[in-house]
């Protein structure tokens, strides 16, 4: 198939002398055409659930950064947000982060409660499955 290639660009040579100047030179035989460098594709992160709690007004800021990016053509999640008030925060220094962190109004903690209800709930479940298992 080379070889039939060949023989008809020296026969577009001969009948059309003035183009044959402007073609690129070919390549000879022996060399193998270069590969194109493929980007080494990053495989994306596990997702991992994870919960907190915030304030309502936490809340509803998350809300109207939301409407807002809805307005600006943008829409985002709020988990996309969270990311992104990380990355934030992840590029301020450890002073700015400080003040930031200082500056929020403190959150009554309760996770004793979840852990005692979660453990109930734990109970229950091994509860059943050996029931289940007597059966």
């Amino acid at each position: 198939m080379r070889a039939s290639l060949k023989q008809e660009d020296v026969a577009l040579d001969e009948r059309l002398p003035e183009i044959a100047g402007t073609r690129p030179p070919t390549r000879p035989e022996t060399e193998a055409p270069p590969l194109p460098a493929e980007p080494a594709k990053a495989k994306p992160e596990k997702r991992k659930r994870e919960s907190f709690a915030l304030v309502a007004s936490d809340l509803r800021r998350l809300d109207a950064l939301r409407s807002t990016m809805k307005a600006a053509g943008r829409p985002a999640r709020k988990s996309e947000l969270v990311r992104a008030g990380l990355a934030a925060l992840a590029a301020l220094d450890h002073a700015e982060t400080i003040a930031l962190l200082d500056a929020l109004p403190p959150l009554k903690r309760t996770a004793a409660k979840d852990d005692e209800k979660a453990r109930a709930g734990k109970k229950k479940s091994s509860q059943r499955k050996a029931a289940a298992r007597k059966r």
